[in-house]
């Protein structure tokens, strides 16, 4: 069986939501669905809760990664699929080719092809990049690639590294270490909300830099905070602070 885990805070604002609930449970064949709410304002939980196939779990936890380390532990399959909360999966055939994929036991991770929902030569660059060429020689896939990953591997690494930002780069910096992951032969389909409202340049200038700030050991809630600006999607805060102020070294 294949655990999907779905981490979600506010999504119904993003206008997604909808879409991605029709999208996992139109999924072929058997699976576990289950959501993890952070405490939400726009009505995400009581969505949800109109759905008999997906299992919902409120949680008090604040990031993406701490939402998809409960769902793993409280899921029951021997694959997990990390679905991003703003991608849509190939439609009714994710669950099929994850399945076949993994019927090889030398396969421990995967991700899908990925593709933007806006048409611009530098989302299609990213897309390719990011499938064709980062998986292969960095062995780094993004959530936005829905991973897949055995459940005993997860339980060997300690689950998703608990960091407001690039936990899934950590993430795999930890998955590859036991082979490059497979690519599946479909597509997913991510939201560009940002690159929209944002401005494409603008956006991807502003990842770049956060990457350098990545290998740089900069504070990952800092950088969370520079790259959610007034729009919190992975993280609430108590107080935002502004992003001008210096930037602390992660401890450690």
């Amino acid at each position: 069986m294949i655990s999907v885990v779905l981490p979600c805070l506010n999504e119904i604002r993003h206008g997604y939501l909808p879409q991605i609930i029709e999208n996992l449970v139109a999924q072929a064949g058997a699976k576990e669905l289950i959501a993890v709410i952070s405490p939400s304002s726009d009505g995400t939980d009581k969505l949800l809760a109109q759905v008999p196939q997906i299992r919902v779990i409120e949680s008090a936890v604040t990031n993406r990664a701490q939402r998809l380390n409960v769902g793993i532990a409280a899921s029951q399959g021997e694959v997990v699929l990390l679905p991003h909360p703003a991608t849509l999966l190939p439609p009714r055939q994710a669950k099929t080719l994850i399945d076949q994929t993994f019927q090889d036991p030398q396969v421990m991770w995967s991700g899908f092809r990925h593709q933007f929902d806006l048409d611009h030569w530098l989302l299609r660059y990213t897309s390719w990049y990011s499938t064709a060429v980062r998986p292969q020689f960095g062995r780094i896939l993004y959530l936005d690639h829905c991973l897949a990953v055995r459940r005993s591997l997860l339980t060997e690494i300690g689950g998703v590294p608990e960091m407001d930002i690039f936990e899934d780069t950590a993430l795999s910096q930890k998955l590859g270490r036991y082979g490059a992951p497979v690519i599946l032969p479909a597509a997913v389909v991510t939201s560009a909300r940002r690159y929209r409202s944002r401005g494409v340049y603008h956006q991807a200038l502003l990842n770049q830099a956060l990457k350098l700030m990545y290998h740089l050991n900069i504070d990952p809630q800092w950088m969370n905070r520079l790259y959610e600006q007034k729009v919190q999607i992975n993280v609430t805060y108590p107080a935002p602070e502004s992003p001008s102020e210096p930037p602390p070294r992660k401890s450690g």
